[in-house]
């Protein structure tokens, strides 16, 4: 009993396209970092004016139990 082994075929075309599909995940995966990490993007601005807000909102809370516990 023998296993098979099969040679990986050496043609032109499929080594374009290997490459092809190499390209295309590199280029795909970086202007996904480029995108999400880019000051233009409008959801990553809102994010970020929203959690400024928040962060407000927090601080203001903190503020007001430290002047409570203060007048304790």
């Amino acid at each position: 009993m023998s296993i098979p082994f099969y040679d990986f075929p050496s043609s032109p075309i499929l080594i374009i396209g290997a490459l092809g599909i190499a390209v295309a995940i590199a280029v795909f995966f970086v202007s996904y970092q480029k995108y999400f990490n880019s000051p233009l993007n409008k959801e990553r601005a809102e994010k970020k004016k929203s959690l400024i807000k928040e962060q407000k909102k927090l601080n203001e809370r903190l503020e007001k139990i430290e002047q409570d516990l203060k007048n304790l």
